[in-house]
This record gives C-alpha cells, sequence and structure tokens, in this order.
C-alpha cells in the first residue's frame, strides 16, 4: 500500500516538474536563443520622428499614448450672406416693352395680383432695426454704392471695396480679373432706380438677421476691358451702353455698424446672350519640315510595278 501512494506522489512531482518546465521554456522563448544576430536586430527598430509637441505629451507618446488630435477650423464670415434669399423674378421685356404691350400688360396684372403682405411684414422687420429706412429714398442710396463699388473696382483696392460690396460680391467681380485692366464709367440714368423686392431671413438663431432688397437700375455706362498686352478684349472705351440690371443690396441687421452693401446681381432668364471675350493666344513656333525625309517617303512608297513582273513571270 505504502509503495503504490510512493509511487503516485512520485509520478505527480514528476508532472507538476515538467509543466514548471514548459512554463519556463515557452517564456524564454520569447527572445532568440541565438544571440549571434542581436545586434541586427536591434539596427531593424527605427526610432519614429515624432511631431513637435510640447514635453508632457512628447513623453505620453514614448509610452504609447495617442496624443490628441489637432483640429484645423475653417473661418466663418457672418457679416453676408452667400446666397439670394429669395430672387426677384423680373417680368418678361422689361425696359423694351411698351405700355400697350402684351408683355408690359401681363407683368403689370402679375404686380397687383401679388400679395404684398410679406413685403410690408419685411418692411417692418427691416424698420424696426434701422429706424432710417425709406423705400422711396433707398433706390437713390442704393445706386450710388452701385456707381461707387464699379468705380473702385479699376483701382483694384479689396479693402475699400468691402465698404461698398459684400464678399460674396467680391469674389464674383474679382474672379478672372489677373492681369486685366477695367475702364468703367457712368455716364447716366436713362430711369430713376426703383426697389422691386424687399426681403428678411434669420440665419442660426432668431436673432441673427439679413435683409435684402431689390434695386432695378437703368443705366447708360462705358465698360471697357483690357488683357495683359493691352488688347480691348471687352466692351469700348468710347461707346456707352445701355445697362438694365436687378441689383441685391443685403445688410446684416443684427450688427449696430452694418450698412448697405452691393451683394448680387440677378440676370432673367429672358435677357440675351452677353458677347463673348476676344481672348489672345501666344503664337506657335513655325513647324520645321525636312524636305528630305518627305522625299524618302515619297519614293519608297512611289508607284512600282516591277514586282509584278516578276510574280507573273513565276507563274508562267
Amino acid at each position: 500500500m505504502l509503495s503504490i501512494i510512493s509511487k503516485r506522489s512520485i509520478f505527480l512531482h514528476q508532472k507538476l516538474v515538467k509543466s514548471l518546465f514548459e512554463q519556463t521554456v515557452t517564456r524564454t522563448l520569447a527572445t532568440h536563443w541565438d544571440p549571434k544576430f542581436r545586434r541586427l536586430r536591434k539596427n531593424k527598430f527605427t526610432e519614429p520622428t515624432l511631431l513637435d509637441f510640447d514635453s508632457n505629451t512628447k513623453e505620453k507618446v514614448k509610452r504609447g499614448i495617442e496624443p490628441p488630435t489637432s483640429f484645423i477650423y475653417k473661418p466663418i464670415n457672418i457679416t453676408s450672406s452667400k446666397e439670394i434669399f429669395d430672387p426677384y423674378i423680373p417680368p418678361e421685356g422689361d425696359g423694351k416693352a411698351s405700355l400697350f404691350s402684351k408683355e408690359f400688360a401681363k407683368g403689370a396684372v402679375e404686380k397687383i395680383t401679388k400679395s404684398t403682405s410679406k413685403k410690408f411684414k419685411h418692411l417692418r422687420l427691416i424698420k424696426k432695426s434701422d429706424s432710417n429706412f425709406d423705400e422711396n429714398l433707398f433706390a437713390e442710396t442704393a445706386q450710388q454704392i452701385y456707381i461707387d463699388a464699379h468705380s473702385i473696382l479699376s483701382k483694384r483696392d479689396p479693402e475699400e471695396m468691402l465698404n461698398f460690396v459684400t464678399e460674396n460680391a467680391l469674389m464674383k467681380m474679382y474672379h478672372n480679373m489677373k492681369f486685366k485692366t477695367i475702364r468703367w464709367k457712368w455716364i447716366e440714368s436713362l430711369e430713376e432706380p426703383v426697389v422691386k423686392h424687399l426681403v428678411t431671413r434669420e440665419m442660426m438663431v432668431k436673432t441673427d438677421l439679413y435683409a435684402q432688397v431689390t434695386v432695378r437700375i437703368h443705366s447708360k455706362q462705358i465698360l471697357a476691358v483690357y488683357d495683359r498686352f493691352g488688347r480691348l478684349a471687352f466692351g469700348s472705351d468710347t461707346l456707352p451702353k445701355d445697362v438694365l440690371e436687378y441689383v441685391v443690396f443685403e445688410k446684416h441687421l443684427s450688427d449696430p455698424y452694418g450698412s448697405w452693401r452691393l451683394h448680387d446681381k440677378i440676370i432673367p432668364s429672358w435677357s440675351p446672350a452677353k458677347t463673348p471675350v476676344i481672348r489672345s493666344f501666344a503664337l506657335p513656333e513655325p513647324y520645321k519640315t525636312d524636305d528630305e525625309l518627305e522625299k524618302r517617303i515619297v519614293s519608297k512608297f512611289k508607284g512600282d510595278d516591277s514586282h509584278l513582273e516578276k510574280i507573273q513571270e513565276e507563274k508562267s
């Protein structure tokens, strides 16, 4: 009986030692058994180049802690909007139709039947923020803002332009004007400017209010655009042209220092197509031809029926 117990205890002891040895073996296998290439294995590791963090963040990165994400915020401009809220639709034939024409009668009926309650609502909101606003007098003020904005455009001074135009209009007026010269002149007003449309809009919150007024301006102007070589690309510097435009003016009513500025222009769908700009191009270099090469090509493919005669002789 004692011999059986002693054999069993020896077997358990051997099994325990074997399990401990296997554990130690598996732990030591984490490193290579042969230290001959230890230096080469060490050279495989390249230390990453850390960004320009502060000292605390660098220590955290070295310990394996992920650095905080850096957010790049885009600047937002709230002094003006980026669109026309409720575009005014001009009647077809405006500026050309007579009092007894079909187009004028149709536009007059639409103006009478159109509800004016919304207009009075927006007008009340504008006068609440701007007590000096008068619909009849504003048309003359808007026309003067229009003249000043286009006069300063030829000076290429964007800071001064922002006193008369919004950021939205500044990008459109300066688009594709690099290396070009503008000559603009106001001749006269063919008709009195008229306020055609009023609209207000809240942005984000109710206290942030914008107002847009559409003014009809019919005038005579001179516009000439020259390219970088001094050649006339568009318009004429001597011939005046009749221009009918529906100009949108905007004001940030919530801003106590805000002012009315030119915001955009409405182009009717029935308006005639604009004359294309005369573009200038660099003349290409003259193509050099090799006369000898052309002679070789012609002689190579010249009609020669000698090979046909040889084929006939072989057949016969």
